[in-house]
């Protein structure tokens, strides 16, 4: 029998105080021991307890998918077709009747203790409210998992200052001299400007590097400028309204240039998302230390 309501979910949700609902809806495809990694991960953390809503989404979904779903008792819904990432999302985004969304992967598990992770959804959550900033990233900036380059990008172009204590070596950094550097940032001005987005993920006070465009507005919570920091599918925290804005800019603006790692042509969302019109939107980009990683088990 399909579950109806996930498990432990909205025992404590975070958007009680403000009157509004907060979803998480995880995108699986395959991947059985990922998936069950994920899932027991955030079951073990409490994720779903902070939130009205928790589903997983199946494309391609198989009889071993659901029973672990129903196993674990995660609520889940399936396909039979498999989306791509970006039609993906917004089938994960149409399944959430929340006002808030939280759309994660199949392999994105929680990396901090359940009190790091509830004070900073919870924070996270206020200053959208508050209206200080318009989205949050939530992949940790210093166990960000694998396929992560944003501090060996920002060091590509920028000497490293004040690295903060809690960088673990987790990228392979440009070492390269300074006048190197100071050169390449000569002849390409335009993305050493926006490769300076990524100084959170390594430098301790990036805001007093690049006031232009990263303000601390709490400790250790930084508000980083669209202009110089990009979309990211994994981990965002975001208005069900807004998701619903870019995904309609996503959709009616097709990307020519796929580059995904099923070597398809569907849409990936971040590569159409990832633009001029991104950049000028300047949308104020919340980030935390970070709740998640990235974890694959099996492909």
């Amino acid at each position: 029998m399909a579950v109806e309501r996930t498990r432990g979910v909205a025992i404590e949700p975070i958007g009680k105080p403000y009157g509004k609902t907060v979803g998480v809806a995880i995108l699986g495809f395959k991947a059985l021991e990922t998936t069950r990694n994920t899932l027991e991960n955030h079951l073990a953390h409490g994720l779903y307890g902070l939130v009205d809503d928790a589903v997983i989404c199946y494309q391609s979904v198989r009889d071993e998918d659901r029973a672990l779903a129903e196993g674990l008792g995660v609520r889940a819904v399936g396909r039979s077709e498999n989306l791509g990432i970006q039609s993906g999302f917004r089938w994960a985004w149409e399944c959430l009747d929340t006002d808030y969304t939280l759309i994660l992967e199949n392999d994105i598990p929680v990396c901090v203790s359940p009190e790091s992770m509830r004070v900073q959804l919870e924070t996270s959550l206020r200053l959208l409210e508050e209206g200080k900033v318009d989205l949050v990233r939530l992949r940790n900036r210093f166990n960000p998992g694998e396929q992560n380059r944003f501090a060996s990008m920002y060091s590509r172009f920028w000497p490293l200052r004040d690295i903060d204590p809690r960088w673990h070596d987790t990228e392979v950094l440009d070492r390269s001299p300074a006048w190197k550097k100071a050169l390449r940032r000569l002849l390409r001005p335009g993305k050493a400007t926006r490769w300076c987005g990524r100084s959170p993920y390594i430098e301790r006070r990036p805001d007093l590097l690049f006031p232009r465009y990263i303000r601390r507005i709490e400790e250790d919570f930084f508000c980083v400028d669209s202009w110089v920091l990009p979309w990211t599918n994994q981990c965002t925290l975001i208005s069900k309204t807004l998701f619903g804005r870019l995904l309609d800019y996503a959709d009616a603006h097709p990307s020519r240039h796929i580059h995904n790692s099923a070597g398809n042509k569907m849409q990936t969302l971040e590569t159409p998302l990832n633009c001029l019109w991104w950049r000028r939107q300047h949308f104020r980009i919340g980030l935390p230390e970070g709740v998640f990683t990235h974890v694959r088990k099996d492909r």
